[in-house]
């Protein structure tokens, strides 16, 4: 089953991660279904990253009620419209991550799975709105040569209501996430789909 893109025409309470370019591993894929957005309804998907470099620690409860402090790597993610179309930022990310554009065939649909578990640099900017500061995925990139990524400390998960091997994925993804699949699938978000494309083979030298 796939989870394809196709050339269609919040960080937890943890202080934003710092301004800068970081390496980086893709570890969320999520069919997150019909959002609004400021041109109406749009077909939306969300990419999380871990960020080796940058530490952040927490404490949470375990079953038996004692809180427990944890250190781990930053996690920052984006939504996109589900779309590699070249005007589409989804699509010109994808096309500097793997380091060349999509074919014919490719924009016919990608199988966006393809990128979980991917190494990659990533740009961090920062938006200041009233009080509040965000930070932002403004580019991925490839990693320069000779550069490498540090494996996932994180759970490499994807989830999409139209992949049968992705479902049980949704009750491990972060409850405000889960939330935004209910919202943009409504009941197909506990139910896979059956009638769906076959995934496209594709003669890369690249992780996908």
């Amino acid at each position: 089953m796939a989870f394809l893109s196709k050339d269609a025409g919040g960080t937890g309470g943890f202080e934003p991660v710092p301004a800068g370019t970081y390496v980086a591993r893709c570890i969320t894929v999520v069919d997150i279904g019909i959002q609004q957005s400021n041109f109406g309804p749009k077909e939306k998907v969300w990419l999380g990253f871990e960020i080796p470099s940058v530490r952040v620690s927490w404490t949470k409860r375990n079953d038996q009620g004692v809180e427990i402090e944890h250190e781990g790597p930053a996690l920052i993610g984006s939504t996109y419209t589900n779309s590699i179309h070249r005007k589409a930022i989804l699509g010109q990310h994808l096309v500097s991550w793997r380091g060349k554009d999509f074919t014919d065939k490719e924009r016919d649909g990608f199988e966006l799975f393809n990128v979980l578990g991917a190494p990659c640099m990533i740009s961090v900017t920062h938006n200041i709105k009233g009080d509040k500061t965000y930070a932002n995925i403004t580019a991925i990139m490839r990693l320069p040569q000779g550069t490498t990524a540090p494996d996932a400390e994180t759970d490499i998960i994807g989830y999409s209501p139209s992949d049968n091997t992705k479902i049980g994925n949704l009750t491990k993804l972060p409850e405000w996430l889960q939330k935004r699949c209910h919202e943009g699938h409504g009941a197909a978000a506990d139910y896979p789909v059956s009638d769906l494309p076959k995934d496209d083979e594709f003669d890369d030298d690249i992780p996908f």
